[in-house]
Order: structure tokens, then sequence, then C-alpha cells
């Protein structure tokens, strides 16, 4: 998997995890499964990343890391993203499909303007929401909150139609599988 990170967040990576060269480009299915991206933001004085799927835009929110989070950041996506396509009912096949697609991140700046553009707007979501709703974000759940943030509509630039990105992984999920 590719993480494209903004500068804030590829700063706190360790040293040994940032790219020393360009990842390898995938072709067909592959490119659409391997892009994610990704940014650090602070919420409440606690460090969260939002990971965004470049093609369904399904959204990841990991809340509260520290410095050794970071050194495990694959793990913490993985699971949280494992996680989170449970949380949204996702059929047994395609969490398996997941799982066994998953591949070690690489991590690189180059950002997408329209992804950061959902990022930017995930996080004003998230801080509107815990703010109304008087929480913590050390107090919820990352694998509910993600499959809430990736069951609303989704405008993505060049489509006229907005995208569910819930949908849009299951279909997605589901080309792989075959």
């Amino acid at each position: 998997m590719i993480l494209h990170c903004t500068k804030k967040l590829y700063a706190k990576l360790p040293e040994k995890m940032k790219a020393t060269e360009q990842p390898a480009t995938a072709i067909g299915i592959q490119t659409k499964w391997l892009n994610w991206h990704a940014n650090l933001i602070t919420i409440q004085r606690r460090q969260c990343v939002i990971a965004v799927h470049d093609a369904t835009r399904f959204t990841l929110f990991i809340p509260c890391l520290t410095k050794k989070d970071f050194a495990n950041l694959d793990w913490q996506l993985n699971d949280v993203f494992i996680n989170t396509l449970l949380k949204s009912d996702m059929p047994p096949e395609l969490v398996y499909a997941a799982a066994t697609n998953y591949q070690p991140l690489t991590f690189d700046t180059n950002c997408n303007r329209s992804v950061q553009g959902t990022m930017n707007q995930v996080a004003q979501e998230i801080d509107y929401g815990l703010y109304y709703k008087n929480t913590s974000v050390a107090d919820i759940s990352p694998y509910r909150y993600s499959a809430d943030l990736s069951h609303r509509p989704c405008g993505v630039k060049g489509q006229k139609e907005y995208i569910w990105p819930d949908r849009e992984m299951a279909q997605l999920l589901n080309k792989l599988t075959q």
C-alpha cells in the first residue's frame, strides 16, 4: 500500500520508514487498491491520523497516537482498516479479500488535492462531531467512528454524482476477489 502523507505526518515518521526511492507503480485494479492519503491532525491536544482511500474515499480515523505508535503505523492502519470493514457490515469474503490483499505500507509525500480536500472535510466533521456531542477523542472507538465517516455521501472532483465510500470499497473488494 502506498500512503501519500502530508508533510506534517511525514515529518513524524521514523527515518527508517521514509521512502528512499519512489514506490513502484501498479497497474489495473491494483492502482485503485493501493493508493491512500493520510494527514496528521490535532484534536483536543491529541495527535490523530486520518487516512482516505484515493478511489473510494473510504476513511480511517486513528486517534491519540504517541511517538511509538508512528513506528507501528502500518499495524495501526491495518488494524483499523480490517475492523472498520467489520463494523461496516461487510460480508466476510470481502473482509478476507482486504486482509489477504493488504500489503506493507510505503510512504511518500505526493499528494492529490482532491483527496486532501476530502481529508479536510473529514477533519472538520470529526472536530465538530466531538464538540457537539461533548465527547473526548480518547473515549471514541476508532472502528465505529471510521465506519460512520465512511457511510456518508462524498463528492469526488470530476464526477457529477456523489459516492458512498463504504459501498465503493465493497465494489472494489468485490473486484479484487474475482
